[in-house]
């Protein structure tokens, strides 16, 4: 076998692919078509993560060869994020400054090259763009603006709450992803489990507790704190902190209630602004 006919192979490879990827996209519309005519049982925002962390999870699982799991990615989420774009546009504000230019590379890697972007020099604005429906997915990083913390300010939003459901890249530091730091894509839409995950907890305290036994009084609730992600004081007295707990929590959880009815003021604020499933490969 020669040169000219392993070319053939491919060539004839590449037509089976593009009828299958062809078939993937009318079968997408379908799908796109069926939540239209159901508004009242379905979302009319076409993105659902959950679902397709499953499809990343499941390939990743079977993959075989030497092709990097992270390159398998890259190319289904094109493929998703333009069925997705089918179905209903996805709009994206992104918080770029000079610290953070790698957001933009994050954005586009996951969400697709051709998905529309809004840069956004400030915190404020991303929230804003997201909560006001110039964008449906917002992507921010920690400790970029000193103006405003926003995951202190979406623990404290009730009107229109948003939530985390990504942290980016969703194959963490691999050997491909150079010098990126890590950013947290947000929505409307509530954070689903995947079965594999983290919850993103704020907890606030009146200033008297140290972080070590905020710590403590969380793990002895059952909440498993895994690591404390960033930390913000309000004003002179109180103390805010944004905490990765392992597995999925939910507001709803009573743990968070008791831990605060014990506390009798210490703790002012325990909330779940989302969370994100753990890294692929």
């Amino acid at each position: 076998m020669d040169i000219r006919d392993l070319r053939t192979q491919i060539d004839n490879l590449d037509d089976q692919m593009h009828d299958l990827l062809m078939q993937r996209v009318v079968l997408a519309e379908q799908i796109g078509q069926l939540k239209a005519k159901n508004p009242e049982t379905t979302s009319s925002f076409a993105l659902c993560s959950k679902r397709e962390i499953e499809i990343l999870r499941r390939l990743c699982n079977r993959h075989k060869g030497k092709m990097d799991k992270e390159v398998l990615i890259r190319i289904w989420r094109e493929i998703i994020s333009a069925s997705v774009n089918l179905q209903s546009p996805l709009n994206i504000a992104v918080f770029i400054t000079d610290q953070s230019k790698s957001n933009l590379e994050i954005a586009r890697n996951y969400f697709g090259a051709y998905t529309p972007v809004i840069l956004c020099r400030s915190v404020s604005l991303v929230l804003k763009e997201l909560t006001q429906g110039e964008a449906n997915i917002a992507i921010l990083s920690l400790n970029e603006d000193k103006q405003v913390c926003w995951w202190y300010a979406v623990a404290q939003e009730n009107k229109r709450p948003v939530n985390v459901f990504l942290k980016l890249p969703l194959t963490g530091s691999g050997k491909n992803n150079g010098n990126l730091r890590p950013a947290y894509a947000l929505s409307e839409l509530p954070f689903e489990a995947t079965g594999q995950d983290k919850t993103l907890l704020v907890a606030e305290t009146d200033g008297t507790l140290s972080l070590s036994t905020l710590d403590l009084l969380l793990k002895n609730e059952g909440i498993a704190t895994d690591a404390i992600c960033d930390a913000y004081t309000p004003d002179a007295m109180r103390k805010a902190y944004l905490f990765e707990v392992d597995g999925f929590v939910s507001n709803k959880d009573e743990r968070l209630n008791s831990l605060i009815e014990k506390e009798k003021g210490k703790v002012t604020m325990l909330r779940i602004i989302g969370g994100y499933p753990v890294e692929l490969c």
